[in-house]
C-alpha cells in the first residue's frame, strides 16, 4: 500500500514578471508541486491586458505589472508579496532569485513560523554595471543564499557557488531546468502562420527569448550578416520582448538587410511552440563571461522538444546536451556564425529527435521538482 504524502501549503514568490524565463520555470516548479498534491500559491507580476497561464491546481495571488522598469516597481512588489505571505499563511514559502522584492516577505515568512526556500537560477547581479546596484544586489545573492533553509540551482556551476556560499548549511539541491515538452513535441506548423510573417521558403533561423538585460542579441545581429550572402531567403524569426526589443529592432535594420529580421514580439507561452515549427533551426549565442557560465537555458530545451535542430555556445548546461546540439566554444560571434553557416549547409534532425526522446523521459518539471518535494513532504513527516 502507497504511502500517502503529506499536503503542504506552498506560496511560491516570482521576482520577476510573468513572461521571463525565469518566471516560466518557476510557475512549471509551481504545476508540479500541485499535480504532486499540496496547496500551492503562486505570486508573479503581470500587466493588466496580460492573460498568464496558472496551472491546474495553483492559486494565483495578484501582483500588478505596471509600465516602466522593474527596479522601478520593486516596493510595489515588495508590498504584493507581503500581502500573499499574510493572507496564506504557508508552511514553506520559496522565492525565485535573491531579490529585494521576494526576499523581505520571504524572511516574513520565516518570522510566522514558515520553512523558506530559495531558487537561484542565476547571477543577476552580473548583468549590472558596477556601482551601488550591482553591490547591493549582490550582497543580497550572498546573504540570502547562506540563510534560508533551502536553496535549489539548476547546474553544476551554481551547485559549486551557493555549496561554497552556505557552508554548515545544508547543501543545494538540483532542480533541474525543466519544460513543458509535450506541449513542444505535440505541437505542428502553421502554414498561415507562415504566411503572415512573410518567411518564405527559408531556411529560418530562430532566437527565442526575454529580450532584456540577459539577452545576447545585439552582439550577435551583425555577425548575422552574412547569412544572406549564403542564404538569400533565409530570415531570422526573433520571439520575444523586453526593455532591449526597440534598440534590438533599430540595430536590425541598421546592420541586416531588409527584411531578414522578422521580430514578432511577446507571445504566450501556450502559443510559441508553433513558432518553433516554423524554424529551420534555432540560434543559443551567449556572450564569454561569467554570468552566462551560470546559465540554464529553457529555449535549448524547447527547441530539442519541438525537433528543431539547436547551434548554441558551450556552457556547463548546454554541454549536457552534446550529443543532441552542435556546441560553439565560447567566443566571437563571428566563430559562432561559422558553425551555424556549416550547419545550415547540412542540415540533420536525427540529433534533435534523439534530444525530444530524451526529454521526453527526463526534462519534464514533474521530473526536476521530485527531490525537492520528496525533502519537504520527508521533513513535515518527522
Amino acid at each position: 500500500m502507497t504511502e500517502k504524502r503529506p499536503r503542504l501549503r506552498i506560496l511560491l514568490l516570482s521576482s520577476v514578471e510573468h513572461q521571463s524565463g525565469s518566471a516560466l520555470r518557476f510557475r512549471g516548479i509551481a504545476g508540479a508541486l500541485a499535480r504532486r498534491g499540496h496547496d500551492v500559491h503562486l505570486l508573479e507580476p503581470f500587466a493588466r491586458d496580460e492573460n498568464p497561464e496558472t496551472p491546474a491546481g495553483v492559486t494565483r495571488h495578484p501582483c500588478p505589472r505596471l509600465s516602466g522598469s522593474p527596479e522601478s516597481q520593486a516596493l510595489l512588489w515588495l508590498a504584493y508579496g507581503i500581502a500573499a505571505v499574510v493572507r496564506s499563511r504557508p508552511r514553506i514559502v520559496y522565492a525565485l532569485k535573491p531579490l529585494p522584492n521576494v526576499w523581505i516577505p520571504l524572511r516574513l515568512g520565516w518570522l510566522m513560523g514558515a520553512r523558506t526556500a530559495l531558487d537561484i537560477d542565476d547571477l543577476d547581479f552580473a548583468y549590472y554595471p558596477r556601482g551601488i546596484r550591482r553591490s547591493l544586489i549582490q550582497w543580497f545573492f550572498h546573504h540570502a543564499a547562506r540563510s534560508t533553509d533551502d536553496v535549489t540551482v539548476h547546474n553544476e556551476a551554481l551547485r559549486e557557488l551557493v555549496l561554497e556560499l552556505r557552508q554548515r548549511k545544508s547543501a543545494p539541491i538540483f532542480v533541474d531546468q525543466g519544460i513543458d515538452v509535450e506541449r513542444f513535441a505535440k505541437s505542428s506548423a502553421n502554414a498561415q502562420l507562415r504566411d503572415q510573417l512573410q518567411l518564405g521558403d527559408g531556411p529560418v533561423l530562430l532566437y527565442a527569448g526575454h529580450l532584456g538585460p540577459a539577452s545576447n542579441l545585439a552582439s550577435l545581429l551583425p555577425a548575422l550578416a552574412r547569412i544572406p550572402d549564403r542564404f538569400p531567403r533565409a530570415r531570422l524569426l526573433v520571439v520575444g520582448s523586453g526593455r532591449d526589443r526597440s534598440e534590438l529592432e533599430a540595430a536590425a535594420r541598421r546592420l541586416l538587410p531588409e527584411d531578414f529580421a522578422v521580430f514578432v514580439g511577446s507571445v504566450p507561452h501556450r502559443d510559441v511552440p508553433g513558432y518553433f515549427h516554423l524554424a529551420s533551426i534555432a540560434v543559443n549565442y551567449l556572450d564569454d563571461n561569467e554570468a552566462n557560465r551560470h546559465r540554464s537555458s529553457i529555449k535549448v530545451r524547447e527547441a530539442l522538444a519541438a525537433g528543431l535542430g539547436v547551434v548554441s555556445t558551450r556552457t556547463p548546461d548546454t554541454s549536457r546536451f552534446a550529443e543532441f546540439v552542435c556546441l560553439v566554444e565560447p567566443g566571437p560571434p563571428e566563430a559562432f556564425v561559422d558553425v551555424l553557416l556549416s550547419e545550415m549547409e547540412h542540415a540533420d534532425r536525427s540529433r534533435a529527435e534523439a534530444g525530444r526522446r530524451h526529454l521526453l523521459a527526463s526534462g519534464t518539471f514533474d521530473a526536476a521538482v521530485s527531490e525537492l518535494a520528496e525533502t519537504w513532504e520527508q521533513l513535515e513527516k518527522e
